[in-house]
C-alpha cells in the first residue's frame, strides 16, 4: 500500500524535495535544484593570420585606419591611413610576429625602428610576396630576387659621400611610372628608407627611391637613392610587388 506524499520546503538550502513513503522506507529524490549558470565561452578576439608561403604582408581595407605603437599595445605614436602619402595602396611588410601583433616599417618612423600594428581583420587584409630587392652598395649591384632564385642582377649607382645610402631592411610603398623628370628616368620604386642627410638646397623630400637613370652607373654620385637602367626599373616596377622586402647592405 502507497503511503501519504509530503512536500517539505527546505527554507534554509533553497530547495525542494519531494518525499515519497511506502513498504516501511523512504525515497528521497531532487524535484528542484538551483544550479549555477553555466560559463561562459572564453572570449578570442579574431586576430588575422599572416600566411607562410612567402615574405607576409597585410595591407589597409579600404578607408581604414590604424595606429602604429612603439612596441606591441605600447604607445601610439603615428597613424597609418589606407592610402599612401602618394595615393597608393599601404601595404606593410611584416619584418617581426608576437602575437596578435605585427612588426612593421615605415618611412613615418626613423630608419631601423619598426612600428606595430594589431592583426584585426576588421581593419587588415593578408598575404605574401616572394620578391625582394637586394643592393650591395660597395660592389654597387643589385639583385631582384623570387624566392632564393636570382631573376636579374645590375649595376646601381649609389650616394655620394655625405648622402650616403642607408642600409637596413626596407620595404616597397609605391611604384611611379610616366611624368617623373629626366631626373628619375622612366620609373621609380618608393621605399620606406629615408635620407637623414639632405643636401642644402634640396627640395626633393627625404624618401629613399630606387628609380631610372639616363647618366651613368656603378658610382657614388645620387643624395641616396639607388639608381639603375631604365630597363631594369622597369622590370622592378612590373614585377615587384608593394610590401615587397629591400635590403641594403654596405
Amino acid at each position: 500500500m502507497i503511503g501519504a506524499l509530503a512536500l517539505l520546503a527546505l527554507i534554509g538550502a533553497g530547495v525542494a524535495w519531494a518525499v515519497v513513503s511506502g513498504n516501511g522506507s523512504d525515497q528521497t529524490t531532487a524535484a528542484s535544484i538551483p544550479r549555477a549558470a553555466p560559463p561562459r565561452p572564453a572570449h578570442h578576439e579574431p586576430r588575422l593570420e599572416l600566411s607562410r608561403r612567402g615574405q607576409p604582408i597585410v595591407w589597409l581595407r579600404h578607408g581604414a585606419k590604424i595606429p602604429i605603437r612603439s612596441s606591441p599595445g605600447g604607445k601610439v605614436v603615428k597613424t597609418l591611413r589606407w592610402r599612401t602619402q602618394f595615393d597608393s595602396r599601404t601595404v606593410l611588410a611584416v619584418f617581426r610576429h608576437q602575437g596578435r601583433w605585427a612588426g612593421v616599417p615605415t618611412p613615418l618612423l626613423p630608419d631601423g625602428q619598426l612600428g606595430w600594428v594589431k592583426l584585426d581583420p576588421s581593419r587588415l587584409r593578408a598575404g605574401w610576396t616572394r620578391y625582394a630587392i637586394d643592393v650591395d652598395l660597395s660592389r654597387r649591384t643589385a639583385q631582384l630576387r623570387v624566392g632564393d632564385r636570382v631573376l636579374r642582377a645590375f649595376t646601381v649607382t649609389v650616394g655620394a659621400p655625405g648622402t650616403t645610402t642607408p642600409t637596413g631592411r626596407f620595404a616597397i610603398t609605391d611604384t611611379f611610372r610616366g611624368n617623373l623628370g629626366a631626373a628619375y628616368g622612366c620609373c621609380a620604386l618608393a621605399t620606406t628608407a629615408t635620407q637623414a642627410h639632405l643636401p642644402s638646397g634640396w627640395f626633393g623630400g627625404n624618401r629613399i627611391a630606387i628609380h631610372g637613370t639616363y647618366g651613368p652607373l656603378g658610382i657614388a654620385d645620387s643624395h641616396g637613392c639607388v639608381r639603375a637602367a631604365n630597363e631594369n626599373v622597369n622590370l622592378l616596377v612590373d614585377r615587384v610587388p608593394l610590401g615587397s622586402p629591400v635590403v641594403i647592405r654596405q
